[in-house]
């Protein structure tokens, strides 16, 4: 314990590096190259940095960090965004989606992302389009150059370990040596893994490489190379050793030994034996290992500053990986995704930005088991407000979930699920899929669908994406037609992108047909049925003659003729009884 003490007394008199990271606002960018951000053009500085160093140093003495380095992936800041999680992430199962299709592998090994972390990144579209194309640029190179995806995932392998190392594997005390070598030891490997392997990147990743070049050139990873060196290399051993028939050793002798005197932590046997006799002479009782350890300590300190960034840095490399592994398991079930194309909302005067999906898939059916049906979907700008009607189990639901993730992940800057993508930005997004009232709330579920949209209209900006499920169903249809085409006719006044569906067949084919008033840039699309009126899962021009709710209730054995059978069934029963 007075040895830890001394050394941290030590290391507080230290002067501060010039380029160390350095506490700043939250959220404010960096001005400076000393903290790695691989998700934004101007980096964002992170918070908490004297805590972090304080947990790190905590962590090369003990192994245990109490979760603060684990801590520093999950708080790290995400880019300024206008979007409000809580307007859209209900009915999107985002979480679960994540922890199904979000994985990463390096070889033959499973790593499971920080879940917390992408979620806030998904939910935090960047309001800065170079962010957006940043992030774009990088998947796109990683998409193309498996060797560079190697070489990123076998470098985010390297900083898992670390932070295993420091984090998550307390230390006993016989261990301590062993345990601060292996950790100096991964520290080397991430950093000359990033410099050999990242060094023909273009994209953001080159951010990796030039810093992993700068840290390798400081005297401090210099003395790195010696302890470690020293520690695998301190000399050669020559020996002859004869084997019988039986596999057992018959003769052993040692032939010659050299010491690793290129190293110059390494001093030949007979001076390390005068030193300790010298010592000896002048007073001082010292051991091997508390040198060792001494040498140890300085090393980690003097690294201390380059170690830093490193933890947030996981963060980072999960979202591209993890976003890889999605587009892995997508080519597994035979679908496509794409980097959408993306441009800018114009306003409330400019013309109508564009919105296109090629063989759009929803993947939460991945969570089912359920092999997605691609369609195609081009609207008339990204103002449209499209009427969706068909058959319940026609795909309506599951479009809208689609539609909502394949914007979520464009703006991100990630793979979309499609095979092609054109959308335009979007200042926020609202869904509202069907729920059920929740226990706790006063009002029912008409009550609940109204509260659902004057929340829209509180948030609701100009050139919003707002997707709507059955709007109104929860109420008679005479009172529900009239809020439904109140809604209808003062969405557009914001130019929002709509998208609603709805079993109000007549007053969606009354709008349609409407010459008088007709409402701007609406637009009809209805499930497409095949010759024996069962759902492709395709969606066309028009509105839906029916919603075949005879044919949901046949399959699912409600008809007349069953129930009556059920009822005939139960009489016979308590008959009997």
């Amino acid at each position: 314990m007075e040895r830890r003490a001394r050394m941290e007394v030590l290391r507080k008199d230290e002067a501060p590096r010039e380029d160390a990271p350095r506490e700043v606002a939250p959220g404010a960018r960096a001005t400076d190259d000393s903290w790695i951000d691989l998700l934004h053009d101007a980096p964002i500085a992170p918070v908490g940095i004297d805590v972090l160093r304080a947990a790190l140093r905590f962590a090369f003495e003990s192994g245990d960090a109490g979760g603060m380095l684990r801590a520093a992936v999950d708080r790290a800041p995400v880019a300024p965004s206008t979007w409000e999680p809580e307007g859209f992430s209900h009915g999107l199962f985002l979480p679960e989606l994540v922890s199904s299709c979000f994985t990463i592998r390096v070889g033959e090994v499973r790593f499971d992302p920080s879940q917390d972390r992408l979620q806030r990144i998904l939910t935090h579209p960047p309001d800065d389009l170079r962010d957006v194309q940043l992030r774009q640029e990088v998947l796109r190179e990683l998409d193309a150059r498996p060797e560079l995806r190697e070489c990123l995932g076998r470098a985010y392998a390297d900083l898992r370990k670390l932070r295993n190392l420091l984090d998550e594997q307390p230390m006993t005390p016989g261990e301590t040596i062993r345990r601060k070598v292996e950790v100096l030891g991964v520290i080397q490997s991430f950093f000359d893994r990033c410099e050999a392997g990242l060094g023909d990147a273009s994209s953001a990743v080159e951010r990796l490489h030039r810093f992993a070049k700068r840290v390798r050139a400081t005297d401090a990873y210099g003395r790195l190379e010696q302890v470690l060196d020293f520690d695998r290399n301190l000399a050669q051993v020559e020996v002859r050793v004869v084997v019988g028939s039986d596999g057992k050793i018959r003769d052993f002798e040692l032939m010659k030994t050299e010491d690793n005197l290129a190293n110059p932590l390494v001093r030949s046997s007979w001076a390390r034996a005068w030193s300790r006799f010298a010592a000896w002479l002048r007073g001082h009782r010292y051991g091997e290992n508390e040198v060792l350890l001494r040498v140890l300590d300085e090393v980690f300190a003097a690294l201390e500053d380059d170690v830093l960034p490193l933890f947030r840095l996981i963060g980072d490399l999960e979202l591209y990986l993890a976003n890889l592994g999605f587009r892995d398991r997508a080519r597994e079930e035979g679908l496509d995704v794409c980097l959408a194309e993306l441009h800018e909302a114009p306003g409330m005067e400019g013309p109508s930005g564009p919105f296109a999906l090629e063989r759009l898939f929803n993947p939460l059916l991945f969570l089912q088991d359920v092999e997605p049906v691609p369609c195609d979907l081009v609207t008339r700008g990204h103002d449209a407000l499209v009427l969706i009607t068909g058959p319940n189990s026609g795909g309506k639901t599951r479009l809208l979930q689609a539609l909502a993730l394949a914007q979520l992940f464009g703006q991100n800057g990630l793979f979309v699920p499609a095979k092609r993508a054109t959308i335009t930005r979007a200042p926020n997004m609202f869904v509202s899929l069907v729920e059920e009232a929740p226990a706790d709330q006063k009002e029912g579920r008409l009550g609940t669908e109204l509260l659902r949209v004057r929340r829209l209209f509180e948030k609701l900006a100009p050139g919003s994406l707002v997707i709507l499920d059955e709007l109104c169903s929860g109420t008679n249809p005479s009172e529900g037609i009239a809020i439904f085409e109140m809604v209808i006719s003062l969405l557009p006044r914001l130019r929002p992108q709509v998208f609603l569906t709805t079993h109000f067949l007549d007053a969606a084919r009354k709008l349609k047909t409407d010459t008088e008033t007709p409402i701007e840039r609406l637009a009809f699309l209805q499930v497409e049925l095949n010759e024996d009126a069962k759902p492709t899962f395709q969606f066309v021009e028009g509105v839906a003659p029916t919603s075949l709710a005879h044919r949901v209730a046949s399959r699912l054995g409600v008809t007349h003729e069953e129930l009556e059978k059920l009822v005939e069934a139960q009489i016979a029963r308590f008959t009997q009884s």
